[in-house]
């Protein structure tokens, strides 16, 4: 036991494991951990009572309550009390504590609150938190190089502080095989699917408009991932008069979503700013072809392996989306090169990435490279 304690003990801000995007990445870098334990010890700091549902089983760590509101000045200022030595303090997402007291790891996913803020305020508070990241952070990571670039160019951040880490197929890489059913409104249907949930930069009316528009497409559109918005959606379909069937999913565990991306027609994924875009490697994952953006980060995650439209010019959703589903060869072409991509982004790498960064901050150094196999050129 006593030589337990010599290793490092990493702190987690794990407050946000319930999370559909930064939940589902700090889920799964935590489950490699828990196959491939790293070489520190784990506390992780949020609501016990979920962390004792949601973190993966056999991983070894201690849970510590700490659960101040995460867009809060509280969280920002008032660290957790730490029973014991803590090395480092990592949070996967930059609205953590600044005033931890130990070298600090975060992970920035999208800089979305200063490009397109949702609420008045945002801005002001995300910029607040970036400078304050800037000055006290040992590194920052970031999911794509897009947002790395966004960094240095909007914040003036150093190169060599910000990793990016890369990140895999969404939560459908455990469940290829699993044949859970699709839930009853899709048994033995063909039908479109979109995922994300309902923000302005997720592009939801645009995609309503431009379906409605093409009367040769008259495939259903099932939407997932909308959580408490969905009426919104629904209201807007019926103000559009919208002639496409709607069929709003409840919400889906991950099995279930895995099967109703692999039976989807094609995943449409029209969002003109994201940190990430999960849905795209998770239906790549599966099997099916995706529409996405022609903008980064969409295009670097995609690498060539999806079907794109220029957003500025919106017939050329049109053309893509007809070629889609017309084009046998073209389809399969997409299908078997977003096999490929989604096999590179893989979560085993993103965890070794994370794992990487905190051991240089603790140590100072990189730990004995790893020979990646080679590839094209993931993400990270």
């Amino acid at each position: 036991m006593s030589h337990h304690h010599h290793k490092p003990c990493i702190a987690i801000d794990a407050r946000m494991i319930r999370h559909s995007g930064i939940g589902v990445f700090l889920s799964e870098v935590l489950r490699r951990w828990a196959s491939y334990p790293p070489p520190f010890r784990l506390k992780l700091y949020g609501s016990v009572r979920l962390l004792e549902e949601f973190v993966p089983h056999g991983l070894d760590a201690e849970f510590d309550e700490w659960n101040p509101p995460v867009y809060s000045i509280s969280a920002a200022l008032s660290p957790p009390r730490f029973r014991e030595k803590v090395d480092a303090w990592y949070s996967p997402h930059y609205a953590t504590c600044m005033r931890v007291g130990v070298p600090l790891v975060c992970h920035v996913q999208d800089v979305l609150h200063h490009s397109h803020p949702s609420k008045t305020g945002h801005r002001v508070y995300s910029r607040m938190y970036l400078r304050a990241l800037q000055a006290t952070a040992s590194f920052v990571l970031t999911t794509t190089r897009h947002v790395k670039v966004q960094l240095q160019t909007l914040y003036g951040f150093d190169a060599a502080k910000v990793l990016c880490t890369g990140a895999g197929p969404g939560v459908v890489e455990a469940h290829l095989n699993s044949n859970t059913p699709v839930p009853r409104e899709l048994e033995r249907r063909e039908y479109l699917l979109a995922v994300g949930i309902y923000k302005p930069h997720k592009n939801w009316e645009f995609l309503l408009e431009r379906l409605n528009g093409m009367r040769d497409v008259k495939l259903p559109i099932a939407c997932a991932g909308l959580g408490d918005n969905g009426p919104k959606l629904r209201e807007l379909a019926q103000q559009m008069n919208l002639k496409n069937e709607m069929i709003l999913l409840p919400p889906l565990n991950p099995e279930q979503l895995t099967s109703v991306y692999k039976q989807a027609t094609a995943l449409l994924f029209p969002s003109i700013a994201e940190g990430f875009g999960l849905p795209i490697l998770e239906a790549m994952a599966t099997g099916t072809p995706v529409l996405i953006a022609d903008r980064s980060p969409m295009k670097e995650i995609a690498e060539g392996s999806a079907f794109t439209f220029k957003p500025d010019y919106a017939e050329t959703f049109d053309n893509a989306l007809r070629i889609l589903l017309n084009d046998r060869e073209a389809r399969d072409r997409y299908v078997a090169a977003g096999l490929k991509r989604a096999k590179l982004c893989s979560w085993d790498r993103t965890a070794r990435h994370v794992q990487d960064a905190l051991m240089r901050t603790v140590t100072g150094k990189l730990p004995l490279m790893r020979i990646f196999p080679q590839s094209t050129r993931p993400i990270a």
